[in-house]
């Protein structure tokens, strides 16, 4: 047992609170609020912290605090909106630092620690099992070959640490389940390591073709795959695509759940035409999108 207290020490003074403060008029305030909180990682001497994206998306001001109580100011790196990954980067003197590792080796009914801020000067561990490393799709027009599901119950702000209990992070906290076997959805390192050294270099991926996006948020129904919700002057909402259509074809390929749909829609780069067919109060309608890249949109 001492060996294990003697584990967390040296993870969680490496476990940083966020606080974000967003553009007043950025199209992230409508979902996600212009203040937010997060947890972070540093995983380097020089300031560098992993954490989820949504919670840095738009940030004007970025405020990091380490576990023993020191405060600095923060910027973002990189935002990946495919991983759902950000890299932000604090002037601290990172003492403490978490080593990375991507997801290669987990399996399941592995144990494993999340640990989180719940405030600037708290932080939290839970462990759980890993009920599942398999593909994961959302609503948001998101959708990971690849997600750690763990019973772990996520202890705070997310954006934290997925670290095994042999001290190695490889993962970020991403979203809350709450299902009755899986708490939490991790997002695996793997996707910010196959990209780490030009992101450092270069603040970006320079040889990754941005994939087409729309800004719709579709869910299986009934009555087939509806589109409950666009994003305000985004590609869908311009192009006039209404909640409550319900999506029957991308072109001539139909889709009937969110995996299809992502599949079709991602074969075409930012920036090409896409063609939705939806039903509407009984009635076809044919709308051309002009798609867009995601990081431009949200900027």
């Amino acid at each position: 047992m001492n060996g294990y207290y003697k584990f967390l020490e040296q993870l969680i003074p490496a476990t940083v609170n966020i606080h974000a403060m967003a553009k007043r008029d950025h199209p992230s305030t409508q979902l996600l609020g212009r203040e937010r909180a997060g947890s972070g990682t540093l995983i380097d001497g020089d300031g560098h912290i992993l954490t989820v994206g949504y919670v840095v998306l738009g940030a004007e001001e970025l405020t990091v605090t380490l576990q023993q109580g020191e405060e600095a100011s923060a910027r973002v790196v990189y935002i990946d909106f495919e991983s759902g990954l950000a890299l932000l980067q604090a002037d601290v003197a990172a003492v403490y630092h978490v080593p990375v590792s991507d997801s290669g080796g987990l399996k399941t009914g592995q144990m494993g620690l999340l640990l989180a801020s719940t405030d600037g000067l708290e932080r939290r561990v839970t462990e759980g099992v890993i009920t599942a490393i398999e593909p994961f799709d959302a609503h948001w027009e998101y959708m990971l070959d690849r997600a750690i599901l763990t019973t772990a119950e996520n202890p705070g702000f997310g954006g934290g640490a997925f670290v095994t209990l042999n001290g190695v992070m490889t993962g970020v906290v991403s979203l809350n389940l709450d299902g009755p076997k899986d708490s939490s959805m991790i997002i695996p390192l793997d996707y910010f390591l196959r990209v780490r050294d030009e992101v450092l270099a270069h603040g970006c991926v320079r040889n990754r073709v941005p994939r087409a996006w729309i800004g719709v948020h579709p869910m299986p129904s009934p009555r087939g795959l509806i589109i409950f919700g666009v994003a305000e002057n985004g590609p869908a909402h311009m192009a006039g695509v209404k909640p409550g259509d319900i999506l029957i074809s991308v072109y001539d390929q139909e889709v009937s759940d969110r995996v299809t749909l992502y599949q079709r829609l991602w074969e075409y780069q930012a920036g090409e035409e896409v063609v939705l067919i939806v039903l509407r109060k009984g009635r076809r309608h044919v709308l051309p999108i002009q798609s867009q890249d995601q990081a431009e949109f949200w900027g």
